[in-house]
């Protein structure tokens, strides 16, 4: 079995896709997968779905939701042995025992941190393969469907981490000369998220390995303009540095 926790709450079964039940059901789903075999208590299980407006049927309502997905995890047979994944009964909650190699969230975090190494070892190359892979493995927002302060809380965090991945993507391909797919990618997510200079130091990045360094300095004004007319302010210290590279080695190639 396997299980998607990148977009809409999935669970497949030999490549086939598995009825995974009602919306709170999926979420004391993904509360089980996000918690990595250590116990969940019943009582975190209802404050992460029900929050501050708990029902009275609450823990007989989560109880339920446990027997049914323990049915699907086995097939339909609640009595039969554990297998690939197994929900059981742990103090005052419950724990799901399954391959960490099975649920993406976990997939996605290990990948990252070896591209995170590998590139730190010189192994660029791999560092941009497991990226690509890693974020391949998103097939919308995390937990799109479940709501609550808990869930928004944990897609907020995987969000960032998701955005960390993507830069560092673009970072490593710029960095070995392929800069065509990152200017095209770049483009697209300033104009998605203007306020976020990381990306703006990006794509002039780009642009000026491209050898386009009049348009990277272009962009310069662009956000420095659009954060002034916006937001009232300056462009950070990531963005003046790399105009002033640019700058500086765009004027030495006219003398």
């Amino acid at each position: 079995m396997s299980f998607g926790l990148l977009g809409p709450i999935k669970v497949w079964r030999g490549g086939k896709e598995v009825e995974a039940g009602a919306p709170q059901q999926r979420g004391v789903l993904a509360l089980l997968l996000l918690g990595e075999g250590r116990q969940v208590a019943l009582d975190e299980i209802v404050g992460a779905l029900w929050g501050s407006e708990t029902p009275r049927s609450a823990i007989v309502s989560t109880r339920a939701y446990v027997s049914r997905l323990r049915r699907m995890l086995t097939g339909g047979d609640a009595d039969g042995p554990g297998g690939e994944a197994e929900i059981r009964s742990a103090g005052g909650g419950y724990q799901l025992l399954v391959d960490p190699g099975a649920v993406d969230v976990t997939v996605f975090r290990q990948a990252t941190a070896a591209a995170r190494e590998a590139r730190e070892q010189g192994r660029a190359a791999e560092a941009s393969r497991l990226l690509r892979g890693a974020l391949a493995l998103w097939r919308g927002p995390a937990f799109d469907g479940l709501g609550g302060a808990f869930f928004e809380g944990r897609r907020t965090w995987l969000e960032q981490l998701r955005a960390s991945a993507m830069e560092e993507r673009w970072a490593l391909a710029i960095k070995r000369g392929d800069c065509g797919e990152a200017i095209a990618e770049l483009t697209l997510a300033t104009a998605a998220e203007p306020y976020r200079e990381r990306l703006w130091e990006l794509l002039m990045w780009a642009l000026d390995r491209d050898g386009r360094w009049e348009e990277a300095l272009s962009v310069y004004r662009r956000i420095a303009r659009l954060l002034d007319d916006d937001l009232g302010l300056d462009p950070g210290p990531g963005l003046r540095r790399m105009h002033a590279r640019i700058g500086a080695a765009a004027n030495a190639s006219l003398v």
